[in-house]
């Protein structure tokens, strides 16, 4: 249907399911990139609305900065490996825990100590990867042991790396609850908005304009995910800057189909209630199936890395979701947008 149509022409047009007769047109994509528009600029005019698509990136991020301060602030391990038996009693006096190995400075490099001293010719090296008061004490023994020559060694970082199987589990729940919390953000920013919308008369007055019903919903459905992409890939750059994150894109990918289907859920959850029933009773109805999918899609990976939604559990037990969920999904957004159409909306 195009925006010259007629209502009365299009109701004639109607299948004998009862199924709304669509057509895109050129004009209904414009009218369709318009509406869009017009839903991110109320959608970012809220503050609420903003500050809840910062919050998961920033809370994560904060949360690893605060761990990691309190762990430098308190940090103190008074281990030191050697290789020469000479500095062995001097630094258990000290009451360091002296462990001799045959490489202390690989031992050192490889990331199993903070501390190691050993011999290059006639000199002792001190080597460390962590300051502080331990490797000051360390430091002030040798002194008094020897008067050779020695120098503090502080070996370059450890280049990031994303195959560390160790983390996996770590950086991937780490992404898991960003995506979960956009997911559930979609899910009441969809609802919500088309609620405050119908009950501040703005919904009536989008209806009233000639264009079909089918592209109010589709605009919203275009706006969520124009508002929730952004958000949900920058908050996991962020994590991802702190704590390298295996499998980072799997995870955007998951994560934004996720938050998109979980706004058009909530979107047509409440299209479907009647005004008189409010706003929790639709958007606790698209929060439990929001929750069940992805449980569902956990329990069940080998069909959820198919269905978006279903992905995100599946990725959360080590199933990337595929490919297929991109035309899933587009189906699912046809579907929501032609419900609409047929939808009073009183």
């Amino acid at each position: 249907m195009s925006i010259a149509d007629d209502p009365q022409e299009a109701g004639a047009r109607r299948g004998s399911m009862g199924l709304p007769a669509v057509r895109i047109h050129p004009s209904n994509l414009r009218a369709l990139a318009g509406m869009s528009v017009a839903i991110i600029v109320r959608l970012l005019r809220e503050g609420l609305v903003v500050r809840a698509l910062a919050w998961p990136g920033l809370l994560t991020a904060l949360s690893m900065f605060i761990s990691a301060s309190v762990t430098i602030a308190w940090r103190s391990n008074p281990v030191i490996y050697v290789s020469d038996a000479s500095v062995v009693e001097p630094l258990k006096a000290a009451d360091f825990q002296v462990f001799v190995v045959d490489d202390p400075e690989a031992t050192l490099k490889d990331g199993r100590a903070e501390r190691a001293v050993w011999r290059e010719g006639d000199k002792l090296v001190l080597g460390v990867t962590w300051g502080g008061s331990l490797s000051y004490k360390a430091e002030s023994v040798l002194r008094n042991l020897t008067n050779e020559r020695w120098r503090l060694e502080v070996p370059a970082p450890q280049k990031r790396r994303r195959d560390n199987v160790e983390l996996r589990p770590v950086t991937g729940l780490l992404a898991g609850v960003v995506a979960l919390l956009f997911t559930l953000y979609g899910v009441v920013i969809g609802a919500g908005s088309l609620y405050r919308d119908r009950s501040s008369g703005v919904l009536e007055s989008d209806l009233a304009l000639p264009v079909p019903r089918w592209i109010h919903a589709a605009a919203r459905i275009v706006a969520l995910a124009a508002v929730l992409g952004p958000a949900l890939i920058v908050s996991l750059f962020i994590v991802d800057g702190l704590l390298p994150i295996y499998r980072l894109y799997h995870w955007m990918f998951a994560g934004f189909f996720a938050a998109v289907l979980g706004g058009t859920l909530g979107v047509v959850l409440m299209a479907r209630a009647n005004s008189v029933r409010g706003f929790s009773g639709p958007l606790s109805q698209a929060l439990m199936v929001s929750m069940g999918l992805i449980s569902l899609g956990y329990w069940s990976p080998a069909v959820g890395r198919f269905l978006p939604l279903m992905s995100l559990g599946s990725s959360f037990s080590g199933n990337a979701a595929s490919l297929w969920i991109v035309p899933v999904a587009v189906l699912i957004a046809a579907v929501v947008s032609v419900d609409f159409h047929r939808r009073e909306l009183v």
